[in-house]
């Protein structure tokens, strides 16, 4: 057994218990897998999740065809030595769901912005920012905030370290580069 399969299987019990009324081990061996290598092949997730190769590209293709994963490929900030930070956001009280609408449309348009979540409890938002250094990352952090009507006031993080993304532990990986 490789050390990422006896890994899939360690994480196979945690995750059984949170997914088990939506996926079954095979489909969770197949998204960890698909997790730590979203170009693995079908012949390797067959032998992760012990099923055939055909099995293992059925149930892949499944998963995708519901939306239940989407394999994506994403930068990795620290590799490219680019800036990042977690913006939390809080709403004027009493603004229109239009007005919110808007904002939320507008963030969605905004390259920089590659991730937002909707909260409940003292902010509203998380926007996840990136740009090429962290004074460029301010100027266009605040210049976005400050643009909207529907911002009561914000909160930047900015993020100068991430050893796990994804599941992945980034540490591990630079150490053995």
């Amino acid at each position: 057994m490789t050390k990422n399969e006896a890994k899939y299987k360690r994480e196979l019990e945690f995750f059984k218990e949170i997914l088990k009324d939506y996926l079954d081990d095979i489909d969770i061996l197949i998204w960890l897998a698909l997790r730590d290598d979203g170009r693995i092949s079908d012949t390797d997730l067959a032998k992760i999740a012990n099923v055939s190769i055909p099995t293992a590209r059925r149930r892949r293709i499944a998963l995708e065809e519901k939306g239940i994963i989407k394999v994506r490929g994403f930068l990795r900030f620290d590799k490219l030595k680019l800036a990042s930070a977690d913006v939390l956001i809080k709403l004027k009280p009493g603004c229109s769901a239009e007005a919110v609408r808007d904002f939320i449309n507008k963030a969605l348009e905004e390259p920089r912005i590659y991730e937002i979540s909707e909260y409940i409890g003292e902010y509203d938002f998380l926007f996840r920012f990136f740009e090429k250094d962290f004074k460029t990352l301010k100027e266009k952090i605040e210049e976005f905030m400050l643009e909207s009507d529907v911002v009561d006031h914000y909160t930047i993080l900015a993020n100068i370290h991430t050893p796990k993304l994804f599941s992945e532990l980034i540490e591990q990986e630079n150490e053995m580069e």
